[in-house]
């Protein structure tokens, strides 16, 4: 189950993205995980974890059809408050998610594996419900501001005594352990500098190229299941070996007679019998 965000926890949560340096951190977040994440059509997008539907907005934005799912009814019911209602909202939790197979093509869990019990269990029901990629953003561990945020939660009431901090180590591996196997991932990490410099580095923090570290603040993390089975609505289309065109094929559907597979003469046709009638064309008489 995780940790529930209470009324006032929400309430706080949302007001530090409305001001900055809040403002600015989504905004780089924003980029961040479009520099992963930029399909050319519009997509069916859940998102687990949606807290007060800052991302599901942002979603929404770019053209996609939008389900948030989150455990908490206060953030639940900021979210209703404030978005169209083209955008479905179900309440539940990360380790059970109540939909089929591939019902989704796109599962994001951004800043929602920090506050659940079961991170594996969030993850493979992710992929179980993804068909083409899980996008995931995860606040790292080793980070200048996760140092600030561990000595403030020692004296400040704070969601953070809560969370579980990762790395990108840390991700990949846990990745291996839920989608079975190495997946193909790529990630980039911002948010480097302290929150109080990024009105002064706000355009170094936006740069590409200063993002390729593992030791940024906010992980963002594309992962691309890849799945042994197919649904019928997804054929398979691969290209056959050179050599099968060669193959010799033989008929099993008739049963030829001894006596005419071994007496028959070059150049003479050989018709097939059924096997449960002679050669007269009659029903053969059991033995």
């Amino acid at each position: 189950m995780g940790y529930v965000f209470r009324p006032e926890d929400a309430r706080r949560y949302h007001e530090w993205f409305l001001r900055e340096p809040g403002r600015t951190a989504f905004l780089i977040e924003k980029e961040v995980l479009s520099r992963l994440w930029s399909p050319p059509s519009p997509q069916r997008v859940l998102e687990v974890g949606c807290g007060t539907g800052l991302f599901l907005e942002w979603f929404s934005e770019q053209g996609h059809q939008v389900t948030g799912i989150e455990p908490s009814s206060p953030m639940l019911n900021i979210c209703r408050e404030r978005l169209p209602e083209r955008i479905s909202l179900d309440r539940g939790y990360a380790e059970h998610l109540p939909y089929e197979d591939n019902a989704f093509d796109t599962v994001a869990l951004i800043t929602t594996l920090e506050f659940v019990d079961d991170p594996l269990q969030a993850l493979r029901e992710a992929s179980r419900v993804a068909r083409q990629t899980v996008l995931v953003g995860a606040l790292n561990r080793y980070s200048l501001i996760s140092g600030c945020r561990y000595v403030e939660r020692l004296w400040k009431p704070t969601v953070y005594r809560h969370a579980r901090f990762f790395s990108v180590f840390a991700l990949h591996q846990l990745a291996h352990k839920a989608f079975c196997g190495s997946v193909p991932m790529h990630w980039r990490t911002c948010l480097t500098l302290p929150l109080s410099t990024l009105k002064y580095f706000r355009m170094v923090e936006r740069s590409r190229f200063f993002q390729w570290h593992p030791f940024g603040h906010f992980i963002a993390m594309r992962i691309d299941p890849r799945h042994t089975m197919r649904t019928v609505q997804q054929p398979v289309f691969s290209e056959l070996p050179a050599s099968i065109g060669h193959a010799s094929i033989q008929a099993s559907c008739w049963l030829l007679p001894k006596r005419e597979k071994l007496n028959h003469g070059p150049g003479e046709e050989i018709r097939p019998t059924h096997p449960f009638r002679n050669g007269e064309g009659k029903l053969a008489q059991p033995r």
